[in-house]
């Protein structure tokens, strides 16, 4: 696999970018889904179009969602998506970008407006090698403001 999958809790595992060859094998682990939270063109050269992640998924059976987003700027509709889909879909999740950082916010944000504290979603991050704790007022605001 071209990315290290790291989990944040027992549905939800995040990445650096991923390849289209890398479907099969996480439909093969056990995920149901994959989120993609890097938008196309991001990086001038090795990164992989949005539309052959989805092919490549889809082949492999997994769900695809395409929520991309720069820096830490998610929107509260796509905190609504997340957490709609792992309300939706049992089963576990891997959600990517370029190092696993706006994925992990997404989580903690979508985590927070479900009900989990600021505190444990910030310990299970810091598990999973992600420091989230400088955007600790971001979380909890996107999930205050997906709530709404």
């Amino acid at each position: 696999m071209s990315a290290a999958l790291l989990s944040l809790d027992d549905r939800v595992a995040v990445a650096g970018q991923l390849k289209p060859d890398d479907m099969a094998e996480i439909a093969a682990a056990g995920y149901v889904a994959v989120v993609n939270n890097r938008p196309d063109d991001e990086a001038l050269f090795g990164q992989p179009r949005t539309a052959d992640l989805r092919q490549a998924a889809e082949a492999a059976g997994l769900v695809f969602l395409d929520l991309p987003f720069s820096g830490p700027r998610a929107t509260p509709a796509q905190v609504r998506a997340f957490a709609g889909l792992l309300a939706e879909r049992p089963g576990r999740v891997v959600a990517f970008c370029k190092s696993g950082m706006r994925s992990a916010l997404l989580w903690g944000a979508a985590a927070i407006a479900s009900g989990r504290s600021l505190d444990e979603v910030l310990a299970a991050a810091m598990r999973a090698g992600q420091n989230l704790e400088p955007l600790g007022d971001t979380m909890v605001a996107l999930a205050q403001s997906s709530n709404a």
